[in-house]
């Protein structure tokens, strides 16, 4: 990690999101607990949002983009504020 601006990103690396490796720890914590596959399979059904296992995987990682549509989706599957996804605010409780 590199140095912080003022509102808190981290300015030491090109970034492709912000919320990758909290949706990495909202899934774990997730009970029961869901895979990424498992993440790509409800996108898909009640969204009709394809992103591969290997989408979920560069997204977790800050390697892919993720489009708004994509972060709303995410946090109603996984019970976790955008807000808090991306860092704004530290409850995980919506």
């Amino acid at each position: 990690s590199g140095p912080l601006d003022s509102e808190g990103i981290c300015m030491g690396k090109n970034h492709r999101n912000l919320a990758g490796h909290r949706i990495q720890a909202a899934r774990a914590l997730h009970r029961p607990a869901l895979t990424q596959d498992d993440l790509c399979a409800k996108l898909q059904v009640k969204y009709q949002i394809d992103i591969s296992k290997n989408g979920i995987f560069r997204i977790e990682h800050d390697d892919r983009y993720i489009t708004d549509i994509e972060l709303v989706a995410i946090s109603e599957i996984l019970g976790v504020p955008v807000t808090w996804l991306l860092g704004i605010t530290e409850t995980t409780f919506q």
